[in-house]
């Protein structure tokens, strides 16, 4: 009996020390929202910028924002009109580093003001209540194989009497002024439940990265600080055979992957970890870095 209960004991300090260990960021990037919503601000760009930001402070990302999405396109002239395609992503993945993409659109940003009246034994008072609706439709494409991982929706909804509405000038996701608007309150609402269900999705999608260089007994990964590695940590290589391209549609299909080795972390840099292989070898530059299950 106390066999047991010493086992039953070390069982649970083992799955303790198991959720207790660092989660790996993942590595995603989020394009610039359309404009479905006919709006007369800037929506797609604001709002964009408000879900980069939410998503940098849940703190289960490493994020890359929209600017830096906007210049790899740019540079590879992957595009003219700013936004992510399932074609395009696996591209810019590569050349960003990022696992996923979030692209999508503003479908709703409108405001309706209603006049309520209340007749009393001194005759009649009204006052305004404005109701405000902000919705966004989003998409995560996996940049291994430009397939949509999934797609939410979700609407923000704020009604109040003398409720402060955006006026020109005012900029989406920037200062009090905006902080304080019923837009903002509506937003913050569809993009707290945009943050949750990403966070929720991807929770079982496997962190990837891939080796900068080995050289010698010491192999370098492109990931640090940011992405939550410690060291100790163990990463399965994979050596990544030919890219397989879907003749009809040009997305990739991706490719066959070869199991050739571990690595252990050594030493954790701001953007890389240097690590030692533990078994197997022959690693080299774009292999396939993987979280080791048993780890």
């Amino acid at each position: 009996m106390r066999r047991i209960i010493l086992l039953t004991f070390v069982l649970v300090l083992v799955l303790a020390g198991v959720s207790g260990a660092m989660e790996m960021r993942k590595r995603i990037a989020v394009s610039e929202l359309e404009d479905k919503a006919g709006s007369s601000y800037n929506v797609g760009t604001g709002l964009a910028d408000v879900l980069t930001t939410a998503l940098v402070n849940c703190g289960k990302f490493q994020v890359f924002e929209r600017e830096q999405l906007a210049a790899v396109m740019e540079e590879q002239a992957l595009g003219t009109s700013g936004l992510v395609t399932q074609q395009t992503a696996p591209e810019i993945g590569r050349l960003l580093g990022v696992q996923a993409i979030v692209y999508g659109a503003v479908t709703e940003f409108s405001s309706q003001k209603d006049e309520v009246g209340l007749g009393t034994f001194m005759g009649g008072i009204g006052f305004a209540r404005v109701t405000v609706r902000v919705g966004l439709n989003i998409r995560i494409i996996d940049t291994t194989t430009g397939e949509i991982i999934f797609s939410h929706e979700a609407t923000g909804e704020e009604s109040e009497a003398g409720g402060i509405l955006m006026t020109p000038g005012m900029v989406i996701g920037k200062g009090s002024e905006w902080d304080n608007t019923l837009e903002a309150k509506a937003a913050r609402q569809a993009i707290d439940a945009i943050v949750d269900a990403i966070v929720i999705k991807l929770r079982d999608v496997p962190w990837t990265g891939a080796v900068v260089k080995a050289d010698g007994e010491k192999v370098y990964i492109n990931a640090g600080m940011a992405s939550g590695i410690e060291t100790g940590m163990e990463f399965r290589i994979y050596q990544k055979g030919e890219e397989l391209i879907d003749p009809v549609t040009g997305i990739s299909l991706g490719a066959e992957e070869t199991l050739i080795g571990t690595v252990q972390v050594m030493e954790v840099k701001e953007k890389y970890s240097i690590c030692r292989g533990t078994a197997g070898g022959g690693f080299s530059a774009e292999d396939i870095v993987r979280e080791n299950p048993f780890y």
